[in-house]
């Protein structure tokens, strides 16, 4: 079986890598030929994922064309959220013929849909969520991870998850999609406040509420979209929000950083994808009367320019309540 990545950032390509080092053979597509070339020709992502070598049983192409004709089983999207949709309307008849599992997390700002439901109005079809706790670094060189793969019939995940699972990825199976792209999409906004909250050295403490009460935050978002609640507590719930709130290779995290440091001016455009699912996380509380005064303190920052310091004092002074 040959395993299709689309996508060369630093997941696609570690991605990649994990399984052209467990006995399959890999076609990663790039947007960027020079990358590809480079992957082919090095036998390293140079640009994304420096100084991790790739194995002979991946090969990489910058053709779409070229991709889809070498890949005929399972695809991996790893499109960045915010061109997901448009990639899949492009090239929707040669996924919908493919299991695809989207393992990019965002939600579309223009529709404010999780990228399941873009999937299932735009190309139908075998499609699977992955997500949990995965720094790209960290699985590209072998190091013990789990994650949870999800798909709205269990008996075909697991199906997946039987073929995918490794010794040292270890997947875990659910049917609750929702649920784990929530969860998925959401850790990236709280990452940011946490970010800012330790640039502004706010303490322990304050990072630990943080968490918290964000994982409250994504749970009754989540339950609002149709999600389950046990979900929230496992891997691509409570596991993905600490690791990306904590650790150092979370690139929200240090966006974050930037500002509570007042090291860096805040752009849209930049890549860091919770910049983007902020603005839908606001809309959506507000469609589903949800209340997210985490949520809504990094998007008065990000988008609102409201100095760091008094947002985090309002939220501080927020009346008491019953936890």
């Amino acid at each position: 079986m040959v395993i299709g990545v689309l996508g060369s950032g630093s997941w696609g390509s570690a991605l990649s890598v994990h399984f052209g080092r467990n006995g399959f053979t890999v076609v990663q597509w790039c947007r960027e030929p020079e990358v590809a070339d480079s992957i082919n020709r090095n036998r390293e992502n140079r640009k994304y994922l420096n100084g991790v070598p790739y194995p002979d049983s991946v090969e990489a192409v910058s053709s779409i064309d070229v991709f889809f004709e070498k890949v005929k089983d399972v695809v991996f999207s790893v499109i960045p959220a915010q061109f997901t949709g448009d990639f899949w309307r492009r090239h929707r008849d040669f996924l919908s013929v493919r299991k695809v599992i989207c393992a990019s997390k965002g939600i579309e700002i223009s529709s404010l849909k999780l990228l399941s439901r873009v999937y299932a109005e735009v190309v139908g079809g075998d499609y699977f969520v992955l997500s949990g706790p995965t720094f790209a670094r960290e699985v590209a060189l072998g190091r013990p991870t789990a994650a949870v793969l999800a798909g709205e019939k269990i008996e075909k995940t697991f199906e997946m998850v039987n073929l995918l699972n490794t010794r040292l990825f270890r997947l875990y199976a659910s049917s609750d999609v929702v649920g784990v792209e929530t969860g998925g999409a959401m850790k990236n906004v709280i990452a940011i406040a946490a970010g800012i909250s330790d640039g502004m050295e706010l303490g322990n403490n304050a990072r630990a509420a943080l968490i918290t009460r964000g994982l409250h935050e994504i749970k009754n978002l989540g339950l609002k979209l149709g999600g389950r609640e046990k979900t929230f507590y496992g891997l691509s719930g409570m596991g993905d929000l600490i690791l990306t709130c904590t650790g150092n290779l979370s690139r929200n995290r240090q966006f974050g950083l930037t500002i509570g440091r007042g090291e860096g001016k805040v752009d849209e455009k930049y890549v860091v994808e919770g910049v983007h699912t902020v603005k839908a996380a606001v809309e959506l509380s507000r469609r589903f009367g949800v209340e997210m005064p985490i949520t809504r303190a990094v998007y008065d920052v990000v988008y609102g320019g409201k100095n760091p310091s008094e947002v985090m004092l309002n939220l501080l002074s927020r009346p008491v309540k019953e936890e």
